[in-house]
C-alpha cells in the first residue's frame, strides 16, 4: 500500500515513454486490507517510494485502503494504525475527493504523493517517496495553441506539523543547530505552478515553481521573511523511435532537468542542480540510468547542516532532491519479471558530496522491490541497504525492510 502512489507515478512516466494514452481512472469500487510492517537498524537507510514511511520506522499494523467513483466523482482513502519505536500511531497516510470534468478539468482536495520532475528517486521539486501533505489542486485541460498543446496544474497546502528530530538521525546535532538559526519551517505553506507543454508526438517540456513560506521558527513565533524558499524547475522530455528499435525496445525516451537553489525567494535556475536520465522498455523488462548533480562549490553551504532540510530521504520536507541537493547521485533502477508471475525492482545508487572540500559523506545505495498477485489480494516486500563512507572512520552500514499481505473485500 506504501508504493501505490510511487507505482501510479513510475507507470505514467512509462506510459509516455510508450506514447500511449493514460488510461482513466477505475470506476470500479474496491476496499482492501493489509497487514505488514518494517524494521531498520544500523546506519540511517531510507526505503525511497515508501511516501514518508520506512525512513527508519520500526514495528507492525494494519492498514486499510478503499475507492469510490460515480458521475467524475471519486474519493479514496488509505489509513494506517501501526507500532512505532514504542508508540502506537494512526495516520491518514492518502485521501482525495476528485472532480474530473467531461472536458479535462481536474478539482482535488487531497493528500497524496506526487512528483514534478521526471528523476526516478522522486521529482526534483517534489518527490514520490516524501511525506504527503494537505493540499487543493486544479488542473486545466490541454489547450491548444500555436507553439504546442499546454496544460497548466496548480496547488496550495500546507505541510503538517512535524515531530521533533529523532535520536537515530546521524547528523541530528548539526540539523537542530539549523533549525534554531531559522532554516527551518513548521507548518509552513507550500504552493506552486507547473506548465506542459507538448511539441508534436516525441516532445514535451516542463516548467514550473514551488515556494515553501510562512509557518512558524523553532521557538514558535511567526517566520521570518528569509526563511521562505522557493524552487524552479525546467525539464525536458525527448521520446525517441530510432533508439527503441536499435535496442529492440518498445519504447525509449530521454529526460533532461535543471533546477535552482532554494536558497532564498528567488525563482532562479541558478545556481543549477542539472540530471539527465535514459528510460528503456521492454515487454516485462525496463531499465532506467540517471544523473543529477549540482556543481562543485568553493563556499561551504549557507547552512550549516551537511544536506538541505527538505531532502526527504534525509528525514525532510517534500521538497527538494532526494538525497539533499549537495549530492551528486549516479543510480540504475531495473524493473523485471518474477516468479509466479511476480515483479521486482531492483535499484543501485551510488551518492557523493559536491563540495569541493569533501565535508559530506559518500554512500552506496541499493532497494529491492517484489510483489506478486494472489488469489485474495497482493503480497510484497522492499528492503534497502546503505554504506556510508566517513572520511576519518571505518565504513557503516544499515538496512531498511518492509513487508505486506493485502486482503481485497471487493
Amino acid at each position: 500500500m506504501l508504493q501505490d502512489g510511487a507505482t501510479a507515478l513510475r507507470q505514467a512516466r512509462q506510459e509516455w515513454a510508450l506514447g500511449q494514452t493514460p488510461l482513466p481512472p477505475s470506476t470500479m469500487p474496491s476496499f482492501e486490507v493489509g497487514l505488514g510492517g518494517a524494521g531498520s537498524d544500523g546506519a540511517y537507510t531510507p526505503l525511497t517510494g515508501g511516501e514518508g514511511l520506512g525512513h527508519g520506522a520500526e514495528g507492525w499494523g494494519l492498514g486499510l485502503q478503499g475507492r469510490y467513483s460515480r458521475d467524475g466523482w471519486s474519493i479514496s482513502a488509505t489509513a494506517l494504525a501501526f507500532r512505532d519505536h514504542g508508540a502506537t500511531l494512526g495516520i491518514l497516510q492518502r485521501a482525495a475527493l476528485v472532480h474530473q470534468s467531461e472536458s479535462g478539468w481536474r478539482v482535488a482536495l487531497e493528500q497524496a504523493p506526487f512528483a514534478w520532475g521526471t528523476g526516478i528517486n522522486g521529482g526534483e521539486l517534489l518527490g514520490d517517496a516524501a511525506r504527503a501533505f494537505p493540499r487543493l489542486s486544479l488542473a486545466t485541460p490541454g489547450i491548444t495553441l500555436p507553439l504546442g498543446r499546454w496544460q497548466l496544474e496548480a496547488f496550495l497546502g500546507r505541510l503538517v506539523q512535524d515531530g521533533p528530530l529523532p535520536a537515530w538521525i546521524p547528523d541530528r546535532e548539526s540539523r537542530a543547530t539549523a533549525a534554531a538559526a531559522g532554516l527551518d519551517l513548521h507548518q509552513p505553506r507550500l504552493w506552486g505552478a507547473l506548465a506542459r507543454a507538448s511539441f508534436g508526438s516525441q516532445l514535451e517540456g516542463s516548467l514550473g515553481t514551488i515556494t515553501m513560506t510562512s509557518g512558524q521558527d523553532e521557538l514558535g513565533h511567526p517566520a521570518p521573511d528569509h526563511s521562505a524558499r522557493t524552487q524552479s524547475l525546467a525539464e525536458l522530455r525527448l521520446r525517441t523511435s530510432f533508439l527503441a528499435e536499435l535496442v529492440q525496445a518498445r519504447g525509449a525516451s530521454w529526460y533532461l532537468s535543471r533546477c535552482g537553489a532554494p536558497e532564498d525567494g528567488a525563482r532562479t535556475l541558478v545556481p543549477a542542480r542539472d540530471l539527465v536520465g535514459l528510460q528503456l522498455i521492454w515487454d516485462g523488462w525496463d531499465l532506467t540510468l540517471e544523473f543529477a548533480g549540482s556543481a562543485a562549490q568553493s563556499e561551504p553551504m549557507a547552512w550549516p547542516q551537511p544536506a538541505y532540510l527538505a531532502g526527504f530521504s534525509n528525514h525532510g520536507d517534500p521538497l527538494g532532491s532526494a538525497f539533499g541537493r549537495a549530492s551528486i547521485t549516479r543510480t540504475l533502477d531495473l524493473g523485471l519479471p518474477l516468479f509466479l508471475e511476480g515483479q521486482g525492482r531492483l535499484k543501485v545508487l551510488r551518492a557523493t558530496s559536491v563540495s569541493s572540500q569533501q565535508t559530506g559523506t559518500a554512500s552506496w545505495f541499493l532497494q529491492g522491490d517484489a510483489q506478486w498477485r494472489t488469489p485474495t489480494g497482493r503480497l510484497g516486500a522492499s528492503v534497502s541497504a546503505r554504506r556510508n563512507d566517513e572520511p576519518g572512520s571505518e565504513a557503516r552500514w544499515g538496512w531498511t525492510f518492509s513487508l505486506f499481505q493485502t486482503f481485497r473485500v471487493f
